[in-house]
């Protein structure tokens, strides 16, 4: 590796997002070179620069990548195994989408440590074409889940993946509703 795509990678680390963006933007333009160097630092010992090669990935991953960011999947920093995740979830960003089935990366990460990582792949696991290995992980999050925006994003997701789940939280949030309109009805008939 040369001292200038090093020099590069330490800037993709940067606090500056200017400095940030531009290092990215010069180790792409490197092109095999530069991509190698991102992955070679995906295993770098500072979890910010691993966090950032990670993110470097989001916008220039391929199939290629895959392996290098699921090893982040179990890194000992939870920001690092979050934008592990993302970036291999994410594929509006990229040029040419991942072809990896993501589910059981997805299903794993839902019993991460971290409720960001959780909550995220949450909300990932049902942006994913209906799966019945989705459907199932998420009805288990939500059994034994306690932190609120891990399960609100979790149900969310289970609305989305379980036609009879949608159907029956809708036909209970209805019954709240009529619930909440008969009360209200009967205080003003009481003020009346």
């Amino acid at each position: 590796m040369t001292k200038a795509l090093d020099e590069q990678l330490e800037l993709l680390a940067s606090r500056d997002w200017r400095l940030q963006r531009a290092a990215g933007d010069a180790l792409a333009a490197a092109g095999e070179t530069g991509r190698e160097a991102v992955v070679h630092a995906l295993g770098h010992p500072s979890s910010r620069i691993r966090r950032y090669a990670a993110d470097f990935f989001d916008h220039n991953g391929d199939d290629r990548c895959v392996p290098q960011l699921r090893r982040l999947l179990h890194d000992p920093v939870p920001v690092v195994r979050w934008q592990a995740l993302h970036s291999l979830s994410c594929q509006r960003c990229k040029p040419n989408p991942l072809t990896v089935d993501l589910v059981p990366d997805l299903i794993e990460a839902l019993g991460d440590s971290s409720p960001r990582v959780r909550a995220t792949a949450a909300a990932i696991l049902g942006l994913q074409p209906g799966d019945p290995r989705a459907v199932e992980a998420l009805h288990s999050l939500l059994e034994g889940e306690a932190h609120p925006k891990v399960r609100r994003f979790a149900h969310q997701a289970l609305r989305l993946q379980d036609p009879s789940y949608r159907a029956e939280t809708d036909r209970r949030a209805r019954k709240r509703q009529s619930a909440r309109s008969a009360n209200a009805a009967r205080g003003r008939a009481a003020r009346a």
